[in-house]
């Protein structure tokens, strides 16, 4: 996921479709990757672009937000999901979100809080992956989590320096850079020792000795990046 975010709009009003666009040529980090006016198009073109993310209306033609959402949840991995809709009713939302929503904006959208919004956003599914591999191979501890969300910001960024990789730990855990540094490291001193079949094959062989935390967190973006 190096890159802009690319983001799928899902909405039938042409007038909110121009000022999508146009608001779209002045956010930073996203890229506006196609446009569908009703939900099978919409799901035609999750299959053939991949986007990162989708911006939902929920009335269309042919198949209603609902529908889709009902459809994604269904693929193996799927997009980050915003509803997009005037639809403020409790139960609708709540109903949205079970079928695996991830954010409700209730229309108009304030698009300069889009960019912060979908990079978090973004970052949870690969940081769950991550955290997941990082299990498989007896890792444990306040280390996972971190090192997880590290790893997700440099598969999205595989030149982010170590500051910018621990930022969501960091602000999500008030805490400090050395903190999230011991953690990770600690787990990492753990992994080399256990030496587990999967942590020597994430590494291409038992190192030597304990890599850096820099050089693990890679290894581990890099691997999202595969799957």
């Amino acid at each position: 996921m190096e890159g802009p975010i690319r983001v799928l709009v899902l909405e039938d009003d042409p007038a909110a479709r121009l000022l999508v666009t146009g608001a779209f040529s002045s956010l930073s980090g996203l890229e506006l990757c196609g446009m569908a006016s009703d939900g099978l198009e919409g799901l035609e073109l999750v299959a053939r672009l991949r986007p990162h993310a989708v911006l939902l209306d929920l009335v269309m033609p042919g198949l209603d937000g609902l529908g889709v959402l009902s459809a994604l949840s269904k693929l193996p991995q799927r997009p980050v999901v915003v509803v997009t809709s005037q639809i403020s009713n409790p139960q609708v939302i709540h109903y949205a979100l079970s079928l695996g929503a991830s954010y409700y904006l209730v229309k108009p959208i304030n698009f300069q809080s889009l960019p912060q919004l979908l990079a978090s956003l973004c970052l949870s599914p690969l940081a769950d992956r991550a955290a997941a591999l990082l299990e498989s191979m007896g890792a444990s501890g306040m280390g996972v989590a971190a090192a997880a969300r590290a790893a997700a910001v440099l598969c999205r960024d595989p030149n982010a320096l170590l500051k910018e990789a621990y930022a969501p730990t960091i602000a999500q855990d008030r805490t400090s850079y050395a903190s999230v540094e011991k953690n990770i490291r600690a787990m990492v001193d753990k992994l080399q020792t256990a030496a587990h079949p999967d942590y020597t094959a994430l590494m291409g062989g038992l190192p030597p000795q304990r890599p850096s935390n820099l050089v693990f967190l890679r290894a581990l973006a890099s691997r999202l990046a595969q799957e």
